[in-house]
């Protein structure tokens, strides 16, 4: 089976060196030969290979229309959706295509393996990648996310930035497939440059109240219980309590 992985990176362009580290990355591994950067900052990136596509908007798509958009021009049946403001190790993509079949659901993160860090770092060390399988999605899953195209359902528009991980892990749980992590690899993770702005609140209450009517039905709005995220949370008349059982979840 071909395993050649097109890679969508959508951008605001908050730290140019880390998008070209990560390009330039992607770019020595064999495994990925188109890497497809969605500019949603409009500004251009002075660097060009033979890998690289530059998708420039008229104006902001926000993430999640921009992996739609990016997963229509991908021309491989393997896609990653990697954040713009990570450091991976050598190889890293092929070394996760090389554990995938068509019959999964979504390859994410196990947020163990995540190391946040405000400085731009040499790539963690190469170790031995596996794709454990998941019932419910842990934190901090969506920061790399594979899957074939079979396996990718269409965000709605109305999502822009947050739950389009949550959406692709709950449409293949419900297609009855299995959504996977990458387990035993480290990387490292600058920390939402663009998702932790303050700006963004309103964009998150209003994709959280997108979701919501989009996934639950009317009563359980009203009183719903779900495991999610290492723990649970608990809706009584609109009220959310949530519990995590072990912060290493």
């Amino acid at each position: 089976m071909n395993k050649n992985i097109s890679v969508i990176i959508p951008t605001l362009q908050k730290n140019e060196e880390l998008l070209k580290n990560l390009i330039n990355s992607l770019y020595r591994d064999d495994a990925v030969d188109e890497i497809i950067v969605i500019d949603n900052a409009a500004k251009g990136l002075n660097m060009s290979n033979d890998k690289l596509r530059i998708i420039v908007p008229e104006s902001n798509l926000y993430v999640n229309p921009s992996w739609n958009l990016g997963v229509k021009e991908a021309k491989n049946e393997i896609v990653a959706l990697l954040n713009d403001d990570i450091t991976i190790p050598e190889n890293f993509c092929g070394d996760v295509a090389a554990g995938m079949s068509s019959d999964m659901g979504v390859v994410g993160f196990d947020r163990t393996y995540i190391e946040v860090t405000e400085e731009i770092k040499r790539p963690p060390v190469k170790t031995n990648i596996s794709l454990l399988p998941l019932k419910y999605r842990p934190l901090h899953w969506g920061v790399a996310i594979f899957c074939f195209k079979t396996s990718y359902f269409e965000i709605p528009d109305e999502l822009k930035i947050f739950y389009g991980d949550d959406w692709l892990f709950l449409k293949n749980k419900k297609e009855g497939k299995t959504n996977y992590q990458i387990s035993g690899q480290r990387i490292f993770h600058y920390g939402s440059l663009s998702s932790k702005s303050k700006n963004l609140n309103p964009i998150t209450k209003q994709d959280k109240k997108i979701y919501k009517k989009l996934t639950l039905k009317w009563w359980q709005h009203i009183f719903n219980f779900e495991f999610v995220y290492g723990g649970f949370r608990l809706t009584v008349f609109g009220i959310e309590f949530v519990h995590h059982w072990s912060k290493k979840h």
